[in-house]
């Protein structure tokens, strides 16, 4: 899943991560994210590849912790 710089940044946001966060996953500088995300760099199709299976783990990590989450909250309700 290849994505633009414009939807690595919002989906970044969106999850709450750091640039530090993300870049440490892909494998570049925040410094770089940064460049990349403001289009001061160019995205190649590489880091754009790993940045989109990056946020990917993360989405599976929020999603299973909201529906843990949500599972105790039903829990404590009975």
């Amino acid at each position: 899943m290849a994505l633009t710089a414009n939807q690595i940044k919002y989906y970044r946001e969106a999850f709450g991560i750091t640039q530090g966060q993300l870049a440490k996953r892909i494998g570049i500088t925040p410094v770089m994210l940064g460049f990349i995300e403001r289009g001061e760099r160019t995205l190649s199709q590489s880091v754009a590849v790993r940045a989109g299976m990056a946020l990917l783990e993360v989405s599976r990590q929020v999603t299973t912790a909201t529906t843990e989450i949500q599972s105790l909250a039903h829990a404590l309700q009975k």
